[in-house]
């Protein structure tokens, strides 16, 4: 009896040491593979500047909090006719969208000082309109046209003069030329969710409805119930913490910034935890905040975030405290809110 007794005891320190042992150390800190914690990042992306942009798609993504990744062709008939839309009071950017570089003209490449015209000036009108940085990364979608008569090489140079980052590829990702249903693109967001990773989608016209009898429908049209429906079942996705939607530079530099980054822990205890986020990107470029998950003493239900000036106040859940802080110099510290 006295050997069974003592056996119970020592099984139950043993699964309390265990669980001890498995508990991880207060101040332990990750860098989330997405912003916010998401399982997976999702883009949508709009080419050519066509009217039904901001007719249609800039409303219905406005209404759902998303934001998306418009390239634009400033010396295009269609956007040159209604260029208040693109670069007014109401323009597009300042719905929280944002704009990509297709070239002025979207009419090819016809030599080496052509090029430069056309990626250099689409540079210069996104830059001169949108305030921020000068220079900053600008996303690049090359538009599908015949005439291309520079090098490889001599594109890379231009793109890396101008601080463009090339998005994916068009190719499977184009809606209605190779996306034809919204199972296709709820099957991309899928996938990315599965496998932890990015996805998109390239479009170009959105259907007009009835109450905008224009005569005709912008290039590869996307039928409006579709577009809807395909923007809300991006919207539960991303609701339940599946999905971070947002644009390309957003994606490219949280997804850099992230893979050259790390996290220290400079102290913790139960009064206070102080760590350190760094990034071997470039901090003039690469400006954006990392999302941290810091364990915290299990006693603590709020938590005080301090980076310099900045401060806030947040949730503890499961003894993580999840919060967004820039990598630099300035610590960051935390304590009981």
């Amino acid at each position: 009896m006295k050997n069974l007794s003592f056996l119970v005891a020592m099984t139950a320190l043993c699964a309390a040491l265990l669980s001890h042992a498995a508990d991880p150390a207060i101040g332990s800190t990750e860098i989330a593979k997405w912003k916010g914690n998401s399982k997976a990042c999702f883009m949508i992306m709009f080419d050519d500047s066509w009217p039904s942009h901001y007719q249609v798609a800039v409303p219905e993504l406005v209404k759902r909090k998303m934001t998306a990744t418009f390239y634009i062709n400033p010396g295009k008939g269609e956007y040159k006719a209604k260029k208040s839309e693109w670069e007014g009071e109401k323009a597009v950017w300042k719905s929280g969208m944002a704009y990509g570089n297709h070239t002025m003209s979207h009419d090819g490449m016809q030599n080496l000082k052509d090029a430069e015209w056309e990626i250099q000036e689409c540079n210069k009108i996104i830059l001169d309109l949108i305030p921020g940085k000068n220079p900053q990364l600008i996303s690049w979608g090359r538009p599908g046209v015949k005439d291309w008569n520079i090098s490889k090489e001599e594109t890379k140079a231009l793109l890396e003069k101008n601080y463009l980052i090339d998005r994916p590829t068009f190719d499977n990702h184009g809606v209605v030329y190779h996306l034809k249903t919204a199972d296709q693109m709820f099957a991309l967001a899928d996938k990315a969710i599965k496998d932890g990773g990015m996805e998109y989608i390239i479009a170009h016209g959105v259907e007009r409805g009835p109450d905008m009898n224009w005569g005709y429908q912008d290039f590869w049209a996307w039928k409006q119930d579709q577009f809807k429906a395909v923007l809300d079942g991006l919207a539960e996705r991303r609701d339940r913490g599946d999905l971070w939607i947002t644009d390309h530079i957003s994606y490219h530099k949280y997804d850099t910034e992230r893979q050259k980054g790390k996290a220290e822990v400079l102290g913790a205890d139960n009064s206070k935890i102080r760590l350190k986020l760094s990034s071997q990107a470039n901090p003039e470029l690469y400006d954006s905040p990392l999302t941290l998950r810091t364990v915290v003493p299990k006693t603590w239900t709020k938590c005080k975030v301090q980076q310099k000036d900045k401060s806030s106040t947040i949730d503890v859940k499961d003894g993580i405290a999840q919060f967004d802080a820039l990598p630099g110099n300035d610590e960051i510290v935390l304590t009981a809110g």
